[in-house]
């Protein structure tokens, strides 16, 4: 099958310049003696992780127990739940899956921390835990230094819990500073906290074996940084418009996700109305001001929404305006969002499709 002969609205994934990306990511982790565990929240899809795993990650970081099920049930058996779990039906789902790999989870107090060794030692099992930070982020992690010190050691001496180290992701600033300079400079602020753990840590005697931090927009900062042993990157993968201003991850990535609409209508000289809208691009990023529209891969054209099912282009001048029938491809402004919205994507070599790859557990 070729792509003009897909189905639209439909996601695209470049499977070469996936590839390429992933080969860049891991020589350049790999030459600052760093390992990377990639995040899965960015393809959720065994079949992309599996790609990284064999270029040399030691794993993949989970943002849901969904993906995490998913991931491990179709043989990826090393993974990191960046995510807190609260209610006891989570917490023994996360514990079955220690049956099949190995599955490690944050925890950043007491609260849940306690929830999941109570139900570990019922189990006769131990829970592998890496102790969240806040390094900037003002949402959960311990604060870092004495008081992430502290509660790690509690983790040490809690029945049921295993401490494997520390997590510190400035998440914070992966898109949100364009200027390099300026990015390097808040992320070295930041990874002040990490160092400030560790130096705690090490006072109490603990030494982690694990400590991750990273993304996209931050890999060229944190991969080599002092203590840092793995780097959590996502977006690299498939990159969007808002990754193409933050430099030099924009340029350093090729974008390997587009999506494609076929347009349905022509009411006027400049106006284009696609099947593209709401449901079928992720546009979330408007919502804070920083541009959440995706880019048309035509010239002279402004993509809005016109509702769940509609997309509209609006035309420079009527040389630009495309016709019924024709097929309008879309730069996602945000590739995760955008992902999430289709139960399968499509893999292509050139124009042809290679795979129609499931979007697992969205």
């Amino acid at each position: 099958m070729k792509t003009d002969e897909l189905p639209t609205p439909a996601l695209i994934i470049d499977l070469d310049a996936v590839e390429r990306n992933i080969a860049k990511m891991q020589k350049f982790v790999t030459s600052r003696g760093c390992n990377i565990r990639p995040h899965a929240k960015s393809h959720k899809s065994p079949f992309i992780a599996k790609k990284q795993i064999a270029a040399g990650a030691v794993g993949q970081c989970c943002q849901t127990l969904l993906e995490a099920e998913a991931l491990m049930l179709a043989g990826v058996d090393r993974i990191l739940l960046t995510h807190n779990l609260a209610s006891g039906p989570a917490i023994e789902r996360f514990l079955n899956l220690k049956k099949n790999g190995e599955i490690m989870i944050i925890v950043d107090g007491t609260e849940n921390a306690e929830m999941l060794a109570k139900a570990a030692r019922h189990r006769g099992m131990v829970a592998d835990v890496i102790v969240d930070t806040d390094i900037g982020a003002n949402k959960v992690g311990q604060q870092p230094g004495e008081p992430a010190a502290k509660f790690s050691r509690w983790v040490t001496q809690t029945e049921g819990l295993r401490f494997r180290g520390i997590m510190g992701y400035e998440g914070h600033l992966q898109v949100s500073t364009p200027a390099f300079e300026e990015r390097n400079a808040k992320a070295q602020v930041a990874l002040a906290g990490v160092t400030k753990t560790l130096t705690a840590l090490k006072e109490l005697g603990i030494a982690p074996e694990i400590v991750t931090c990273g993304g996209t927009g931050t890999y060229n900062i944190t991969a080599g940084y002092p203590g840092v042993t793995e780097i959590q990157p996502g977006s690299y993968i498939y990159m969007d418009r808002r990754y193409g201003e933050i430099g030099p991850a924009g340029t350093d990535f090729e974008k390997a996700m587009t999506v494609v609409g076929t347009v349905v209508s022509t009411p006027t000289p400049t106006r284009a109305v696609t099947d593209l809208g709401w449901k079928a691009v992720g546009i979330e990023y408007e919502a804070i001001g920083v541009g959440g529209m995706p880019t048309p891969m035509l010239p002279g054209l402004k993509y809005s929404p016109g509702g769940d099912e509609h997309g509209v282009l609006n035309a420079e001048e009527p040389k630009y305006r495309p016709n019924v029938g024709d097929r309008v491809k879309f730069i996602p402004a945000h590739c995760d969002t955008t992902l999430n919205l289709y139960g399968t994507f499509y893999g292509v070599r050139g124009d042809h499709v290679e795979v129609a790859c499931p979007v697992a557990r969205r």
